[in-house]
């Protein structure tokens, strides 16, 4: 099973990374692997979050696919969505980032930005 890494710098960048425009509690990670085209909507997959707070363990999650973008400078961004079956480590990661709601999103909205404006040059 495919592994992706996260490991946000503070609480305000992992806030920025939350999705609250899906039902799930969802997260947007970036991942290199050449195997990225073959991922589909659905496909599962383990999640490391280094915790930025302290030296603890790295929380790891199982995670599905929610969301790709297709075009090409955008396709490492995978949207992922934690298992409801994890509800108190759901609970947890959002308590991670519980002072910070306002920045939900903002990775989101800055790619698809930043992608729109490269297409108009």
């Amino acid at each position: 099973m495919l592994t992706l890494k996260f490991k946000p710098g503070s609480a305000i960048e992992f806030a920025t990374h939350v999705l609250p425009e899906f039902s799930s509690f969802t997260l947007l990670v970036y991942h290199d692997a050449s195997c990225l085209d073959e991922l589909a909507l659905g496909d599962k997959m383990i999640l490391e979050i280094e915790r930025f707070e302290s030296n603890q363990d790295v929380l790891r999650l199982d995670v599905t696919v929610v969301f790709r973008f297709e075009t090409e400078e955008l396709k490492h961004w995978l949207a992922v969505s934690i298992s409801p079956k994890q509800h108190a480590i759901i609970h947890s990661v959002r308590y991670l980032c519980r002072h910070h709601t306002s920045e939900y999103g903002k990775l989101f909205h800055q790619l698809v930005n930043d992608s729109c404006h490269c297409h108009k040059r």
